[in-house]
């Protein structure tokens, strides 16, 4: 996140930040994510919203019903930012999941593009892969919590077993 949010501010945009993340399991990880993000927010001054629903087993439910799970669970996410952003008046909105070389980025795009056609915000995708280790240090320098794996009850199974997860490049 950190990376990607000063780039963006480099760039011009005044950023805010948003927190979805039904996929996080289990409760005591998302807790931590969160309280990395807050943290970081507070620390540089970024307006941070955060959805406080966890809605768990709908989560899952569409994750087993979907084709391609980190696919269905990119666009869930960058859907409710879209919508977050037109609730509040916002033109644009990005990922900081585009800095992570473990994510698929066509994904992202994909996911990305159809939620501005849905909500009209317009998506900004930057590839940010080239900050990832800087990104690693700024956040180990700061002693921010960063998470073992992407996110979901599936991810967390997959990194214990060395499986590559279906949206992985």
């Amino acid at each position: 996140m950190t990376v990607v949010f000063e780039q963006l501010q480099k760039e011009g945009f005044e950023v805010t930040a948003f927190f979805y993340n039904p996929n996080i399991h289990p409760w005591k990880e998302r807790e931590r994510r969160l309280a990395a993000l807050t943290g970081y927010a507070d620390s540089n001054n970024i307006p941070l919203e955060i959805d406080e629903e966890y809605p768990l087993e709908e989560n899952i439910r569409m994750l087993l019903d979907a084709p391609n799970r980190c696919y269905a669970c990119f666009a869930d996410r960058l859907f409710a930012t879209a919508d977050k952003a037109a609730e509040l008046g916002i033109e644009n909105f990005s990922t900081t999941l585009s800095v992570s070389p473990y994510q698929n980025q066509s994904f992202i795009m994909e996911a990305g593009n159809a939620a501005f056609k849905r909500s009209g915000v317009r998506f900004v995708y930057r590839d940010f892969r080239e900050f990832y280790k800087e990104s690693i240090r700024i956040s180990r320098e700061a002693e921010m919590y960063r998470q073992p794996y992407c996110g979901c009850v599936f991810s967390e199974r997959d990194r214990y077993l060395k499986l590559k997860s279906p949206g992985q490049v």
